[in-house]
């Protein structure tokens, strides 16, 4: 088996964060410093109950987790520090494969069948528990009360979307649909996170809402917008022309050009800007909702003095750490804070379905558009190179898939 994976290695994780937060050390992430490592000949593993399933990876998305990984950032002020985890995390969720072996128990899938991996973040669905939490029973698998639980079959080599081949519980994976291609597959879960942001809380006609990063996370929430609720007016925050040009393709209305407070006031009718002390701003009136895709101290901060009073704040860009932020805004103006943690069970226009179908029947049916999207490929072996380009991040990139075949 060939697996690229995060080795939590305290000395290891130390040293790659003291790299990465230094620019002229930055060459020394591709070294054999960093936490993040590629086995190229482990043993392929039994499938350790008769539940779970073999996959052959034909290809999988490069996504700012994978990057978080790399460059170790996760901080000890986290609340995900304190949880007990396995020894590997193995990279890679966003993936299209084939089923070459499955369980005596397994009834969903067969030899044959296109999968790609539904739930990834450690729960009773990636580790193999069998008497589910709440959670998972329902489909909201991210919340898992068994995250920090242990796996009953114990620190499995499994593989993950970066890897060649990888085991998983069947539970963990969905089927791909007829009709979508390889290329749209690996676009599958990128998809479901932008759609879920916007299924968590759906705008109402007329609204007008900022969505700040137009990646591939904010570009699938343009898109997503305009599926929903059409009768609304959409801006996007995004420096580089080139994805401001795709967004308006997906359907944005408006870029928030020139100096974003006075730009945001102008286009909600918001007050004068207000400028105190070292160019610190603030003005009444705002956006009724904003999608933050880009996360951290400055986009939380501006995403808050974005809002109107009562406005929605959709926080989905993250970088697995605590975050400082001006909160003055959240209590003032009594503004509505919504989470996102990528995708689970839908309820929507009467339906209860997981965001893969949903998504997949978008894609299929030419609702949900996913060209242009993939720009970029690397070979599995080539993975360094895929993450540099991705920590670059040149005007170029939006979605850069790794080829495993």
């Amino acid at each position: 088996m060939k697996t690229v994976y995060f080795d939590k290695d305290i000395p290891r994780i130390l040293a790659t964060k003291a790299i990465a937060k230094n620019k002229r050390l930055k060459n020394l992430l591709n070294s054999n410093l960093n936490a993040v490592k590629y086995a190229i000949d482990l043993p392929e593993p039994a499938l350790p109950a008769d539940d779970w399933v073999r996959v052959r990876n034909i290809a999988c998305g490069l996504c700012g987790t994978d990057v978080s990984f790399y460059k170790a950032t996760t901080g000890t002020t986290s609340a995900l520090e304190p949880i007990p985890s396995s020894k590997r995390t193995f990279l890679g969720h966003e993936n299209v494969g084939i089923v070459t072996e499955v369980g005596a128990g397994v009834t969903d899938f067969k030899v044959g069948d296109r999968v790609t991996i539904r739930a990834y973040m450690a729960g009773c669905d990636t580790k193999g528990i069998r008497n589910r939490c709440p959670y998972c029973e329902a489909g909201d698998y991210n919340f898992c009360l068994n995250y920090g639980a242990p796996s009953p079959y114990g620190d499995l080599i499994t593989g993950a979307g970066w890897s060649d081949s990888f085991i998983y519980p069947a539970r963990g994976l969905a089927h791909i649909y007829d009709g979508i291609t390889n290329e749209q597959a690996v676009m599958v879960e990128p998809t479901c996170v932008s759609v879920h942001a916007v299924l968590r809380d759906i705008p109402q006609a007329g609204e007008k809402i900022l969505v700040m990063g137009c990646g591939t996370i904010g570009l699938g929430v343009v898109q997503a917008i305009k599926i929903v609720q059409p009768d609304c007016e959409v801006w996007i925050m995004e420096r580089v022309k080139t994805k401001q040009e795709f967004a308006m393709k997906l359907g944005a209305d408006h870029v928030l050009a020139g100096e974003p407070y006075e730009a945001a006031s102008k286009a909600t009718g918001g007050s004068e800007v207000y400028t105190g002390m070292k160019g610190n701003k603030y003005f009444f009136g705002g956006f009724d909702r904003v999608y933050d895709c880009i996360g951290g101290d400055w986009a939380n901060t501006t995403a808050v003095r974005m809002l109107k009073a009562r406005g929605t704040m959709v926080k989905i860009g993250h970088h697995m750490r605590a975050v400082t932020y001006d909160e003055t805004p959240v209590w003032w103006q009594e503004l509505k804070l919504i989470g996102i943690d990528a995708h689970g069970m839908e309820h929507y226009q009467g339906r209860d379905l997981y965001t893969f179908d949903l998504v997949q029947e978008w894609i299929r049916d030419g609702i949900y558009k996913t060209d242009g999207f993939v720009t970029h490929h690397f070979k599995l072996d080539d993975y360094k190179e895929a993450l540099t380009l991705a920590m670059e991040n040149p005007p170029d990139v939006v979605k850069i898939v790794i080829d495993c075949e």
